[in-house]
């Protein structure tokens, strides 16, 4: 899929605030997901540059300084503006100093008969046209610059890359203008790509989408409370860790989740090598990475005991590489190893299960625009713009399965004393089933009936209608799912599980989704 392609598919998945060309810097592409993620905006190269461009000319306009110098003043302080106007107030000659702006009465060497300058650089007299200088007022020819300018940028360093970027002979910096008129077209565009990855690095509501060959990054409304992200690639993933969204877990217990599915979990003797139970809850962690023996279980349980004999930690002294203690007996850790790797494959073949059926999900949203939509849109005589309930009906399935298979890695991590907790998200995994199978049957077999005919049908708007119907429904439940979880399942307390369950399949609709399944 090329971009235009992708490009095209962004628009049946989000909702457009404003759509302009991608391929002049002023113009902007802003682009909202869908209502179920509006908290989120994708933003093109475009959009960032334009937002970066806005900022410079602000902070050049508050202080009544050059755009070039205003960049080299919000690049030097990250571009944190509030770092920026609290230092400036303070002092502005020395924050000049610091960056390498000065103010000068007059040129340092300005020749005498204003028409030749000698170069110290090269060694030779120029005519007073031939040279150039930055604040500081040190004159170089034209041809030192452009040689010390590249020479600079191609040395640039990934940490305070800008500091570099220094006159010949002081530490006046020198900035856009001068990379413009001096710099061959490499290194500008290496220039560029600092100034830019540096104003990204330095917002805390933008962040490069980790997908590889990445064009998007994402801008995350302040105090919105969800960190999951959909980018127009298709790549989920979590804003605080970049990696794929994972909730309803949290970040850390995600990370170790994936670190286990990578390591030979499902074999008893690793277990029993490698892992030790939490004496109080009897979740199995692995040990630590420096081999100390202090043990610390997984939130919410959060209890510190001894890797060697199992014991409480606050018997033991500061040293958290020496036990005295009894070590714990390995027979009945031997047991408690081979019931843990059973568990551990019961839920990690579930979850690969829903991965597999996730990537199906998002390798037909894909073809949505290349066959299935012109198609269907040809058949039922339907615009593009028509038929993005289909879109819609697909990325809620792929979001649905993403959501299902890590519910399997949530319940690995519940203790095996919550039973009650246990048996109550099991019935929620199998009355999220409910209405996703029926969502699914409708976006597939469906769809697939009105692909076969030969022309209009008189079910389509019938065919729209329960689409629309069953992917609200499934993301109402769905969101509900997610809340349950990541409020650790606390309405289970003194309930019924399964009065609740039922409960559950009131509100959301799914009782009568299972009676007209199929």
């Amino acid at each position: 899929m090329d971009d235009s392609d992708i490009k095209r598919l962004g628009e049946i998945l989000i909702t457009a605030e404003e759509e302009e060309e991608l391929n002049t810097p002023d113009e902007h592409d802003h682009t909202e997901t869908s209502t179920h993620q509006s908290y989120v905006t994708i933003l093109k190269e475009g959009d960032i540059r334009s937002r970066m461009k806005e900022e410079i000319q602000r902070v050049s306009n508050t202080y009544s300084i050059s755009k070039d110098d205003a960049t080299l003043l919000l690049a030097h302080f990250r571009w944190d503006d509030i770092e920026l106007h609290k230092n400036w107030s303070d002092n502005a000659k020395t924050v000049r100093e610091s960056v390498g702006i000065f103010e000068l009465e007059r040129p340092l060497d300005l020749p005498s008969d204003d028409k030749n300058f000698y170069c110290g650089i090269c060694f030779k007299i120029h005519s007073l046209e031939r040279s150039a200088s930055v604040s500081c007022g040190h004159r170089v020819c034209k041809f030192c610059w452009r040689s010390h300018i590249n020479k600079r940028i191609k040395e640039i360093a990934d940490v305070d890359w800008y500091g570099t970027l220094k006159c010949p002979y002081c530490p006046a910096s020198f900035g856009w203008d001068m990379i413009e008129s001096f710099a061959c077209q490499e290194e500008k565009t290496k220039y560029y790509r600092y100034l830019f990855r540096s104003y990204v690095e330095g917002s805390k509501v933008i962040k490069c989408c980790p997908a590889k060959g990445r064009s998007c990054d994402v801008h995350l409304t302040p105090g919105s409370g969800n960190f999951d992200v959909l980018c127009l690639c298709l790549l989920s993933f979590c804003w605080n860790c970049s990696q794929d969204t994972h909730s309803p877990m949290d970040c850390e217990s995600a990370a170790k989740w994936l670190r286990m599915n990578s390591s030979d979990y499902q074999d008893p003797n690793w277990v029993r090598e490698n892992t030790v139970p939490c004496p109080r809850c009897k979740l199995r962690i692995r040990e630590n990475q420096d081999w100390s023996l202090k043990m610390r279980c997984f939130p919410p349980c959060n209890y510190d005991f001894c890797w060697r004999c199992r014991g409480q930690w606050t018997e033991h002294g500061l040293d958290l590489y020496t036990c005295t203690h009894d070590e714990y007996e390995e027979t009945v850790f031997g047991n408690m190893a081979e019931y843990a790797a059973g568990r551990y494959k019961d839920c990690h073949e579930k979850w690969m299960s829903n991965e597999s059926l996730m990537q199906k999900a998002k390798a037909k949203l894909q073809q949505l625009h290349t066959d299935v939509i012109p198609d269907l849109s040809n058949k039922q005589l339907a615009t593009v713009q028509q038929l993005e309930f289909i879109a819609e009906a697909w990325s809620q399935i792929m979001e649905c399965r993403r959501v299902l298979k890590w519910t399997y890695a949530y319940e690995y991590y519940l203790g095996e004393d919550q039973v009650e907790k246990q048996a109550f998200l099991k019935l929620k995994q199998d009355n999220a089933e409910i209405p996703l199978e029926k969502l699914n049957y409708l976006a597939e077999n469906q769809l697939n009936m009105l692909l076969d005919s030969d022309g209009p049908s008189e079910n389509f708007n019938r065919f729209r209608s329960d689409l629309t119907d069953s992917t609200r429904i499934t993301r109402n439940h769905y969101e509900l799912l997610v809340r349950d979880l990541e409020d650790g399942l606390s309405n289970v307390v003194g309930a019924s599980t399964s009065q609740r369950a039922r409960n559950e399949d009131d509100a959301s609709g799914s009782s009568s989704i299972h009676d007209d399944l199929f």
